[in-house]
């Protein structure tokens, strides 16, 4: 009876351990997007942490998100709110999560922690989720250099070149006659 009972429990536990708290490296972040998500089979309110890296040709860090909502089929999952901590940070950042998304700028390279608070509403045995995207900021291509309105000294040069030539032959017209 001991073993049925310590099976049931290691069960039950392991679907506990499914619903939150999960921590995910999505590695270095680029222009294009990086997926993330959990699933959920209890309720409660639950952090996910997720860690990622931001190189120097990015300045922060962007995304969406999108829950389940209450139906006959899922549970209602929210995201409230989305703490970003680490890399060049002197503290953490907020952001109460709308649907929106969110964006986090200012950043510089380095290696962050993403916590997502998740509150998950009551269902009759199914389960509710949430998806998301997150991508770098890139700073801009820098331009090309764009010509001085100064002329150089190679100009001034050639100028004087073409006016000296001009007035040689001019002379030249003169004496010829």
């Amino acid at each position: 009876m001991n073993t049925l009972k310590s099976a049931v429990l290691a069960t039950m536990l392991s679907f506990v351990g499914m619903a939150g708290a999960a921590t995910t490296n999505l590695g270095l972040l680029s222009a294009g997007d990086t997926n993330f998500g959990n699933t959920f089979y209890s309720w409660g309110t639950f952090t996910d942490y997720y860690t990622f890296s931001i190189g120097s040709n990015s300045s922060g860090a962007a995304g969406n998100i999108t829950d389940s909502d209450l139906s006959f089929f899922t549970r209602d999952v929210d995201v409230t709110k989305i703490v970003l901590s680490g890399g060049t940070l002197g503290s953490a950042l907020s952001d109460t999560y709308a649907d929106d998304g969110f964006s986090f700028t200012g950043l510089g390279a380095g290696a962050y922690t993403m916590a997502l608070t998740v509150k998950v509403g009551t269902g009759f045995l199914t389960s509710g989720y949430y998806k998301g995207t997150i991508h770098a900021v890139v700073n801009a291509a820098p331009t090309a250099p764009v010509a001085s309105p100064a002329p150089e000294p190679a100009d001034f040069a050639m100028a004087l070149m073409g006016l000296a030539g001009v007035g040689f032959m001019v002379r030249r017209r003169r004496s010829a006659r």
